[in-house]
């Protein structure tokens, strides 16, 4: 039987986001959707098929927890296996092995299933694939259950479509260097990301149930583009938003000035934002230790290197969170409020997960902008130097 404990439905999500956001690796994204979906179901099994759009058969990249047999047991075809997912819709069939909707009912019943869960993976409102998971117990999934998975397979969607462009893009660089000579540096190895220590789950099940929708809800939002300027725009305005508060900014570091540069604020004048640029090294300067500070009066913090505007500008508190990309802090998220306020822990970790899942997704943004920019560059240059030869 399942295990009875409460489903940590934040900490989940949050743990799956940073970590399939993190990586370089579409192979390494689609392992890592199956095996945290099966581990937050607390079920025997899972796996990741993607659809074949020249055959419709539904290719496997991705399981855990089932036999070899059972995986090389044939093709599936699109049309044929549980149809209704690849339309949007997420369908359980608890005695698997007795629908006649499964291709393979024997080869389930001797693997031990009874019941499996179906969900769509989509990208550009298009389904390219089916994310599947197998209870050996005949199992009733509650409707926050298939939330978190459908969410997670969401996640898992969007991550892939923005794999897809950016190894397009590489290949389309790497072919047109070696073309002429040239080699391409390979793309940085992975690097393993710490969770989040302020990632605990909030002990409060519902809490964790409504920050996990409130994190689903940013990600989605800032995985839709690979703008790095729309991200940053995005968060903010997410944030301002769901935390009630008046205003927010992000600023990134210019390690060449060592200035806190403005790349997004909402709910703040023109005068404020025009009142200087603040330094990592006088602005709140604690919270590029990776700590989060709050200043829960601003009229009287000595912390702030602009406190007469600060005050001017209605601000009486502000939460300052770490940006943290690649084990360092490239960055503050900053939350103004016009009130002196008290944060819970479980809002500074809420807060903390989305400035970090805020750090790898403009990291990514950069390099995919990075990588069209080269790729433009070199498309320019080899042309004119085509040119020069006739």
């Amino acid at each position: 039987m399942p295990d009875s404990q409460p489903i940590q439905y934040f900490k989940l999500f949050y743990e799956t986001a940073q970590t399939i956001l993190s990586s370089m690796s579409l192979q390494s994204t689609l392992d890592t959707l199956v095996e945290r979906s099966a581990a937050a179901l607390r079920v025997k099994g899972g796996s990741l098929r993607l659809v074949d759009e020249q055959t419709h058969q539904l290719e496997q990249v991705a399981s855990c927890g089932l036999s070899t047999e059972y995986l090389n047991k044939g093709t599936l075809s699109s049309d044929l296996s549980v149809p209704a997912v690849l339309s949007g819709e997420v369908v359980c069939i608890q005695d698997a092995y007795d629908d006649p909707r499964i291709q393979y009912r024997d080869e389930l019943r001797r693997e031990g299933i009874n019941t499996m869960l179906s969900l769509p993976l989509e990208a550009s409102g298009k389904a390219i694939g089916v994310l599947r998971l197998y209870s050996a117990e005949r199992r009733e999934f509650s409707a926050e259950e298939v939330e978190l998975v459908a969410a997670m397979a969401e996640l898992g969607g969007l991550a892939i479509a923005n794999a897809r462009l950016y190894e397009t893009e590489g290949i389309k660089l790497s072919t047109l260097l070696q073309n002429v000579g040239l080699e391409l540096a390979g793309p940085p190895a992975d690097i393993e990301q710490q969770v989040c220590v302020f990632a605990a789950d909030p002990a409060n099940a519902n809490l964790s149930l409504e920050y996990f929708r409130a994190l689903h809800e940013i990600t989605r939002a800032i995985l839709s583009t690979l703008d790095s300027r729309e991200v940053m725009e995005l968060i903010v305005e997410r944030v301002t938003t769901l935390m009630s508060a008046k205003a927010a900014a992000l600023r990134l570091i210019n390690e060449s000035t060592n200035e806190l540069e403005l790349l997004a604020a909402k709910g703040l004048s023109d005068r404020f934002l025009n009142k200087g640029t603040p330094h990592a090294d006088k602005s709140i300067q604690e919270t590029l230790k990776g700590i989060p500070v709050l200043i829960d009066d601003t009229s009287t913090d000595p912390r702030l290197e602009y406190p007469t505007q600060t005050v001017a500008e209605g601000i009486a508190s502000i939460l300052s969170l770490p940006i943290i990309a690649q084990h360092r802090e490239i960055g503050v998220l900053r939350v103004y409020s016009a009130h002196k306020r008290a944060y819970s822990q479980e809002d500074v970790t809420f807060l903390s997960a989305v400035a970090e899942i805020a750090g790898i997704v403009i990291m990514n943004a950069k390099l995919y902008e990075k990588t069209r920019y080269d790729l433009s560059f070199w498309e320019t240059t080899l042309g004119y130097l085509e040119g020069k030869k006739d």
